[in-house]
Order: structure tokens, then sequence, then C-alpha cells
């Protein structure tokens, strides 16, 4: 079971991430990368100055992705509540009995908005043995943000300033058992999301039952049908033999 946090603060709006802005990509991603994944009931958070949830746990991708087409930025107050988001995300795999559980929390931000402080949610994802794997998208400092469009309709940009806190990211990762990443273009992006997914799989399958070693049938039933066919054999000769 797999809960995706993802931050769709107005700074996702950031134009450094092509083809379009970072959000635009982050759901790129999410759809290839996690929607494909059948066995797996993901569910989708969202946040911005608050926390929501936008798909509990479920198979269903198809809905998942109409979900995640629609998600968008200037919905939700804005600002960055990392730890409402990774609180609301935990609280939905708190009832969940799947062998391995984790969140996959993605920001471009520093904490600054929110009522969980991330410290607190983070002990509550160490209490309920819940992987947080964080990504940071971007590397903060000056970043090109749209601003209109000029005389000719064509997009204007300006030079934002976007802090970040990595050491928050990579504290909330280490002390859950998950790690940190950070992506700097989609490229990074995919692959963070691939090394997310394949750490996931591995653990499965170190805490799978061990499974018995299979044995090939196929020499042992044709050594039989050679014994038949020999005794057959012999049973024919003897028959055909003249009695003394």
């Amino acid at each position: 079971d797999l809960g995706v946090a993802l931050d769709v603060s107005g700074s996702m709006r950031a134009a450094d991430f092509q083809p379009k802005d970072r959000l635009f990509v982050a759901k790129q991603v999410i759809e290839e990368a996690v929607l494909v994944r059948p066995r797996d009931r993901v569910g989708l958070v969202v946040f911005a100055g608050a926390a929501f949830t936008q798909a509990p746990l479920t198979h269903d991708k198809g809905l998942l992705k109409d979900i995640l087409d629609g998600v968008r930025t200037g919905v939700i107050e804005d600002g960055t509540a990392i730890g409402d988001g990774l609180a609301t995300s935990l609280n939905r795999l708190r009832e969940s009995h799947a062998q391995t559980r984790a969140v996959i929390l993605l920001t471009d931000g520093d904490n600054n908005a929110g009522v969980i402080a991330p410290e607190s949610a983070t002990d509550l994802a160490v209490e309920l043995g819940v992987k947080v794997f964080t990504i940071l998208v971007g590397k903060g400092g000056q970043v090109p943000y749209p601003d209109g469009s000029d005389l000719f309709g064509a997009p204007r940009y300006v030079s934002v300033e976007i802090p970040v806190n990595p050491e928050l990211l990579k504290k909330i990762a280490t002390r859950s058992g998950g790690s940190f990443y950070v992506a700097t273009d989609a490229g990074s992006l995919r692959t963070s999301f691939q090394q997310v997914l394949d750490s996931l799989d591995r653990s499965v399958l170190d805490g799978a039952p061990p499974v018995r070693e299979k044995i090939p049938l196929s020499p042992l039933l044709l050594l039989i049908a050679v014994l038949c066919a020999a005794v057959a054999l012999a049973l024919w000769l003897g028959r055909a033999s003249p009695v003394p």
C-alpha cells in the first residue's frame, strides 16, 4: 500500500522543469511510475497551506489518473504544510494490513504552514512502521516563475527565490527508514521514483516466506517411460522365444 503526498503550492508552477512546470512533470512521473503498478493500492493526498485526501487507497488506477489529471495549484490556500501532508497520508495507511506500507512525499519548499509539525508526523510514521520517501523538487534559489504574458501573448517570467529545507526532508526519511532524493529536472525525478519503487519491491522479496525449491519432474518421467518401454520389450521378447 502506497500513499503519495503531492505538493500543490504556488511554487510548483516554477518553470525550471520542462516541458511546462514542476507540477506538470510531477503528475506525469506519478502516472508513468506509480499508476502502472497493478498489484499496489495507491492513495493520493495533496497539500499546500493545508492537506486534503484526493483518493483513498485503491486499485482503481483509472480513477486515480482522472483525479490526478485534475490536480492543480491555486485551489488550496497557499503555503507548504509538509507535516499536514505527511500526517494525512499516514492516516490513510493506518488501517492497512499490507506487508509493505510507504509514503512518497514530494515537495519543492520548506514547511511554513499547517497545524502538524513535520517532526510529529514523522513520529507517527515510526509508530505505524511506515517508511517515508521524500523527494525535493528543485534545488532552491532563484527560479523562473510565470508572470502573465507580454504584448504578443508569449508567457513572461520573473526570477523568484524559493526556500528549501533538504535537512528536514532527509531527517523525515532517515527516521522512518526511507530515503531522501533531490530531483533537479524531469529525468532525475523519474529516476528518484524508480529507485523508491525498486527498494520497495526488494523489501517485499526480502520479507517474503521462503519458497520451496522446485524439482524438475521431466527427467524422472522420462526415466519411468524408458523403464516401462524396456520391461514391455523384455516381455514381448520372452513371449516370442520358443519354449524348450
